[in-house]
């Protein structure tokens, strides 16, 4: 399926990539929600271009629609109360080993760091409080190998994260009380499966 493209329709699909890649960064990392508000509205109007199915198109229409009308409030406090306060419904895990061991700081994390260390990234720790075991950052790490052409690490992050996002969607869809992230999660499931195929 991707074996035939042109070279400018193959710079076009890893531009693309890499645009899903930093919207997921960006709005699956709280600290990053206030500065990347525009940003966000801008990626979705140009995602909607190309949407990769109609569940993923709605969702995106919503999330711009919320973000040109209301701004980034509404997403802030929903996020607060899926990932961080655990009052009254189950919290919604954001990291690695949530998804494969049920805790934090475990196996994962120990993986994770080896592969990131491969790589020409370090996390900064005054701006970003999370671990590499963070979907948040993972979605940016994946957004920069995909950017400094380092395929094959691409290739081995994407398999070793692929489940935790699938697992992500599922907690998600699980949350009566999530709209604005259900719809992030629909489109991050359509990315997945498209991911999938790409590097199968």
């Amino acid at each position: 399926m991707f074996d035939n493209l042109s070279a400018q329709e193959a710079q076009e699909l890893k531009n693309a990539r890499i645009l899903y890649y930093d919207f997921f960064n960006g709005i699956l990392v709280f600290e990053m929600l206030d500065e990347r508000a525009e940003l966000a509205k801008e990626q979705l109007g140009i995602l909607l271009n190309a949407p990769l199915n109609e569940e993923a198109e709605g969702s995106m229409a919503l999330l711009k629609q919320e973000l040109q009308t209301n701004g980034i409030q509404n997403i802030k406090e929903e996020f607060s109360r899926l990932f961080a306060l655990p009052f009254g419904e189950k919290q919604v895990g954001m990291h690695l080993s949530h998804y494969y061991e049920n805790c934090i700081g475990a196996e994962s994390l120990l993986k994770i760091r080896a592969l990131v260390k491969r790589s020409d990234v370090r996390i900064d720790t005054k701006s970003f409080r999370e671990t590499e075991e963070h979907l948040g950052f993972l979605c940016g790490f994946m957004r920069h190998l995909l950017e400094v052409e380092n395929a094959a690490l691409a290739k081995e992050v994407f398999a070793f994260c692929k489940d935790a996002f699938l697992g992500l969607v599922q907690e998600i869809k699980e949350r009566k009380d999530a709209k604005y992230y259900l719809a992030v999660a629909l489109i991050l499931e359509s990315f997945i499966k498209f991911e999938e195929e790409f590097y199968a």
